[in-house]
């Protein structure tokens, strides 16, 4: 594999007592096949953490794909971290990108662990606090023979950055500010009177949402009500439907429609409600009759989607491929945010997000 070229030294200086102090577990290697003496060295006696940055670490033999590199990591459903055993060279993988090759990903076993450190201390919002424009730099000052597009370290940088955004709200699940959505969707949102949310809305904390924050126009392939008219329940636009349509076969209602608040629809024949009582999102097949939870609240469906199109603007930004490894962090970012959006692997977000044909995946 083509790489940087071969030193007699690796890049950093890392003890074992730096490993321990930087991750929760350590373990020391030694596979079979490594030919390049200082990484040999290196898995024997410094050792790679058990997990970090979401990276699996299990050091094997040659991979099924690429069999000149040796598979010593994973991450995600398809993701692979591979070890040029004669040059000690890492790359990344995506089995889940046809035709994709390997990318190079650390300059060797020392940079990986030190990379993976400074991405722990960025997910966990340890001190001290990079930003994820620090790290970009910092990278390319000490590993300049990676390239910035399709690096899987400035992408999880960047992305990772996103946590520190995910601040606890005031009665729903995350804080989401106009200055917020000012970065991605200025113009494209608005607040509602109070007099246009029908009494239905008792949920205070969505109701203030509602009131200050509002609804992005934008959030996905969501198409919000009109904001010069009063939101309907779901019983009450049924029962329009019926008398508009005339159609008898239209189901009715499920039978807390009264409490449920449409915001507008969110796919075809598909109503995007939230409960009044509750403020959880749920979603409406009019044609199914079938209720389907959204999301945990209001604000975390605003946070989803702030943080997609905010993590696609800073990949334009910085330059970066975000179609790589974006998909394993937010998974991990969003699914601690909003657990119903992501309780179904096959849900209405997973697809949306990662669906190649159809979905809004980075690019």
């Amino acid at each position: 594999m083509a790489g940087p070229t071969d030193r007699a030294t690796l890049r950093f200086n890392v003890t074992p007592d730096q490993m321990n102090h930087w991750f929760t577990e350590v373990e020391r290697h030694t596979p079979p096949g490594i030919t390049h003496d200082l990484t040999r060295r290196f898995l024997a006696e410094t050792g790679l953490p058990r997990t970090a940055a979401l990276i699996r670490f299990e050091p094997g033999g040659p991979d099924t794909t690429w069999p000149e590199l040796h598979h010593i990591g994973a991450y995600g459903d398809h993701g692979h971290v591979l070890l040029d055993p004669g040059t000690g060279h890492v790359y990344s993988y995506d089995t889940g990108i046809g035709g994709a090759q390997p990318d190079p990903m650390s300059v060797d076993v020392s940079a990986l662990v030190r990379d993976a450190h400074l991405a722990e201390d960025l997910r966990n919002d340890r001190e001290p606090r990079h930003t994820a424009d620090e790290l970009v730099e910092l990278l390319a000052v000490t590993e300049p023979e990676l390239p910035r597009a399709g690096s899987f370290w400035p992408t999880a940088y960047v992305m990772w950055q996103l946590r520190r955004a995910a601040v606890p709200g005031d009665g729903l699940a995350v804080r989401v500010t106009r200055e917020m959505l000012d970065l991605v969707y200025e113009g494209e949102y608005w607040g509602f009177p109070d007099e246009l949310l029908p009494d239905a809305l008792v949920h205070g904390p969505t109701r203030r949402f509602l009131r200050e924050t509002g609804v992005v126009d934008a959030w996905a392939y969501l198409e919000v009500s009109g904001h010069e008219e009063r939101l309907p329940t779901l019983a009450e636009i049924t029962a329009r439907r019926i008398e508009e349509e005339e159609d008898e076969e239209l189901p009715g209602p499920p039978p807390d429609a009264e409490h449920l608040i449409v915001l507008g629809y969110v796919l075809e024949d598909t109503d995007l409600v939230v409960d009044g009582r509750t403020g959880l999102v749920l979603m409406w097949n009019q044609y199914e009759a079938e209720l389907t939870p959204c999301n945990t609240d209001l604000s975390t469906l605003a946070f989803t989607m702030w943080a997609v199109a905010h993590a696609r603007a800073e990949g334009c930004r910085l330059g970066l491929g975000m179609d790589h490894v974006w998909e394993t962090i937010i998974r991990d970012l969003l699914g601690g945010i909003d657990p119903v959006a992501w309780a179904d692997p096959w849900g209405y977000w997973p697809n949306l997000l990662f669906d190649g044909v159809n979905g809004i995946a980075l690019d």
